[in-house]
């Protein structure tokens, strides 16, 4: 079984689109955001994949403090071993998500997109 992950993070990248992100929702916390992306990820079919060049940035004790999100990704993947690095991967896909939708539309509402995503009209 290979290492699981202490601390996750994100790319140069996604620490930018994770900013404006908060900007655009109001969230109150970064973290906050970084999960409601980790489920843009899921819910838009994403796989775990390897990421490279993500920086750390929070200790998985206090990103998951009662270890649902790991529950959450063992039973939504369960050939994956390491739910910590699969969420960090998550985490970045649906940020890369979330930039393309900015970039395409400036002005998209993050709340616009849960309805989208849930088809809530």
């Amino acid at each position: 079984m290979a290492d699981d992950k202490k601390t996750i993070g994100l790319t140069d990248a996604n620490k930018a689109t994770m900013q404006r992100v908060v900007e655009l929702a109001a969230f109150k916390l970064d973290m906050d955001a970084a999960k409601f992306a980790f489920a843009l990820a899921v819910n838009r079919n994403c796989e775990p994949t390897q990421i490279e060049g993500a920086g750390t940035i929070w200790n998985v004790g206090s990103f998951d403090e009662g270890g649902d999100i790991k529950a959450l990704i063992q039973n939504l993947f369960p050939n994956v071993d390491t739910p910590y690095r699969a969420l960090e991967s998550l985490m970045n896909a649906g940020f890369s998500i979330l930039a393309s939708e900015i970039k395409s539309n400036p002005s998209v509402r993050i709340e616009e997109l849960l309805k989208q995503e849930t088809g809530t009209r």
